[in-house]
């Protein structure tokens, strides 16, 4: 089944038909307008209102497979000609690989530095309660 001319809505983006359907998280996904019965991840049926839909790539979907009524179809933003694949290079960003980064304590023999004794007549500082 195939959603009609209502459901369906261009992407702004690429300007391709595409309609939304309601995850289990009550989110809504955008997905093709086309089925995909061959490399579709995501199973979709039309509800009372709305479109369900519900992932096959999930930890559970092997134990619930597609229902005969559900079609698959693709998420949109696997297939979407105007999305930018890569984030572009931010000026001033630290990339973690050039962090230096401090040498961690090894286990061993070697004790902690001792701390510091304090003086017998400072009271530790604390906190007021608000």
């Amino acid at each position: 089944m195939k959603p009609n001319s209502r459901e369906k809505t261009p992407c702004e983006i690429c300007g391709e038909p595409i309609f939304f359907a309601v995850t289990r998280t009550n989110e809504l996904q955008a997905l093709d307008a086309e089925p995909a019965p061959v490399k579709g991840s995501v199973a979709a049926y039309r509800g009372v209102r709305r479109w369900l839909a519900r992932s096959l790539l999930a930890a559970d979907a092997a134990q619930h497979p597609p229902h005969p009524l559900e079609e698959r179809f693709t998420p949109h933003g696997q297939t979407c000609r105007g999305r930018i694949s890569a984030q572009p290079v931010i000026p001033g960003l630290v990339v973690e690989s050039t962090i230096h980064r401090l040498p961690q304590p090894r286990g061993g023999s070697r004790a902690l530095p001792a701390a510091e004794p304090q003086p017998q007549n400072v009271i530790p500082f604390r906190r007021r309660r608000t």
